[in-house]
């Protein structure tokens, strides 16, 4: 396997793991807080989806979550600011789904050497660390989402899977069954 496609590969396995870390949980518990100082479902979700949005623009130029979505689920915003969920869960699913899939779609078109260079003038790091960075940084957060799922009592992913290809599609192709089946619990 060439370096690049493990590279690929390791985000889509954090991929799989974000989402069954979703699947199946209660509506109930999306926006409810386990103690104030410590961020809701929604909430983390919605901060790793602007995360892929962010890298996602650096290769088309334009957002899919608003400014004000991303304000709000920005890093370092106040406890007291997302007590009150003002957004759609299930459209924050829906753009997760088109970013990832989108991401994906343009990571595997890319010339080996473009994972050496910085994806944007404005980036940070070049485009193989960036890709590293969003992975720990989604599994980190798939990790909480485990974690309060347990705290509230409801069942949870138990990751990590899907680091074969079968496995994944196959994961992949049941989250998107369930998803479809249930969107409509999570307003």
């Amino acid at each position: 396997m060439k370096p690049i496609d493990s590279l690929i590969k390791e985000l889509k396995i954090v991929d799989i793991n974000f989402l069954m870390s979703l699947k199946n949980v209660e509506a109930s518990i999306i926006i409810k807080q386990i103690q104030k100082d410590v961020n809701h479902i929604a909430w983390i979700v919605g901060h790793c989806v602007t995360h892929m949005d962010y890298y996602l623009a650096y290769h088309t130029g334009e957002r899919i979550l608003s400014l004000e979505e991303r304000e709000y689920y920005a890093y370092g915003v106040s406890k007291e600011q997302i007590v009150e969920y003002p957004f759609s869960f299930q459209k924050l699913l829906d753009n997760y789904i088109e970013i990832s899939s989108n991401y994906f779609q343009i990571l595997e078109k890319l010339s080996v050497k473009e994972f050496d260079n910085k994806p944007h003038e404005d980036a940070s790091e070049k485009l193989s660390d960036l890709i590293h960075r969003i992975s720990l940084h989604l599994m980190g957060h798939t990790g909480q989402i485990v974690l309060l799922r347990r705290m509230f009592n409801n069942p949870f992913w138990e990751f990590v899977g899907g680091v074969s290809v079968a496995q994944r599609d196959e994961l992949r192709q049941g989250w998107l069954d369930w998803w479809n089946e249930n969107k409509n619990k999570y307003i």
